[in-house]
């Protein structure tokens, strides 16, 4: 069973080779070269002057090292076809006007000429020939074939198209086979927000579990409230993506960090980790001169716990506005309102308990 099932991968990856390979080759091959040139063509042929409605090809540039017979054949039915099939022209082929790779020999009784006319006409080397037979053959604009192979554009094709009486070139264009399409840049805005904030939070109440004995011998256990205040210096980094082209909104991810300062009661002093999900939305119209909403307004939904010793987690929802000031400075007002898990335990089952609501303002930088 194991020699089947590798001799059919083997034959599924060669298939899948054989497909790959032969696409490639398509793409890099002539027809589907003129394939694209024909369609750029069908685009850019409707400015053709209005007066020219009967055409020759003349002349094609080429190298032979490059092109065989054969395929300069091809590649000029294409420009033909496209010509007669998008511009509406009528294509004409006298054959004083072929291009052609012969040699020709001009001699006189005193003189021998040897003429190499590869990709011309013979009536191309003669002003006075090319304008009687345009004139007898009625040839409105006289077109010039240039062809190349470059790397990686492949075939790349320029055409020429002049008056055969003024000898004004009326007309040109290039084409691209493999035309490198212009890399669409997207603005995503500002994408990266840090935070650096001070704030303020209350401490409520510090619980003490040592038995405590009264006067009348009852036990009872130690319940001390301590209101502190409590001061909370922190930083946070968001990363955010927009959620429309105007990038008036995003949604991303915040994680950062709260060094708690109390005053007084140093149970409330701790540091606290945060991670979380940041909601922005513009509330005012955007300033063109800045590339920026002025205003904008941000939810924080985050989970924030201790490091060290201490036990807990705090779930909490912060709102808040920004204050853009300039393309990357910011300011920024918010209120803490913890949903649950206000209360903490220390070492020796000590327990503090924080206000759930807390305020405070943060610098931004936008990047």
């Amino acid at each position: 069973m194991k020699r089947v099932a590798l001799v059919i991968l083997s034959c599924i990856l060669s298939i899948s080779a054989f497909q790959n390979s032969a696409a490639q080759d398509y793409e890099s091959g002539d027809p589907y070269m003129m394939e694209q040139i024909v369609n750029q063509m069908s685009e850019e042929l409707n400015d053709i002057p209005v007066n020219i409605r009967r055409i020759a090809v003349y002349k094609i540039n080429y190298s032979s090292f490059r092109f065989t017979t054969e395929e300069i054949e091809y590649i000029r039915a294409e420009v033909e076809y496209a010509f007669r099939q998008y511009a509406g022209l009528t294509i004409l082929s006298p054959p004083e006007l072929e291009p052609n790779d012969k040699m020709k020999i001009v001699g006189s009784d005193s003189s021998l000429q040897i003429l190499n006319v590869r990709g011309r006409s013979l009536a191309d080397i003669s002003p006075e020939l090319l304008a009687e037979i345009t004139s007898k053959y009625g040839v409105q604009g006289l077109v010039e074939l240039s062809v190349q192979r470059r790397m990686p554009e492949g075939l790349v094709l320029a055409i020429r198209m002049m008056n055969p009486v003024s000898r004004e070139v009326v007309w040109t264009k290039s084409f691209i086979a493999n035309e490198k399409q212009p890399e669409v840049v997207v603005d995503k805005g500002k994408t990266s927000v840090l935070k650096f904030g001070v704030g303020s939070r209350t401490g409520d109440n510090i619980f003490f579990p040592d038995s405590v004995i009264t006067q009348d011998s009852t036990v009872i256990f130690g319940d001390s409230t301590a209101n502190d205040v409590i001061v909370d210096l922190h930083a946070t980094f968001t990363y955010r993506q927009p959620l429309n082209e105007a990038n008036s909104a995003y949604i991303g991810f915040t994680g950062g960090m709260h060094v708690l300062r109390a005053r007084n009661a140093q149970e409330y002093s701790m540091t606290l980790l945060e991670f979380g999900v940041s909601y922005y939305q513009a509330i005012t119209p955007e300033k063109t001169d800045l590339d920026l909403y002025r205003v904008m307004l941000f939810v924080n939904g985050n989970v924030q716990f201790p490091l060290g010793k201490p036990t807990g987690e705090m779930f909490s929802v912060m709102p808040g506005l920004v204050l853009n000031l300039s393309e990357n400075l910011g300011l920024s007002f918010y209120s803490s309102i913890t949903l649950s898990g206000e209360t903490l335990t220390l070492e020796n089952n000590r327990q503090v308990t924080y206000n759930k609501i807390g305020y405070g303002v943060q610098g931004v930088i936008r990047f």
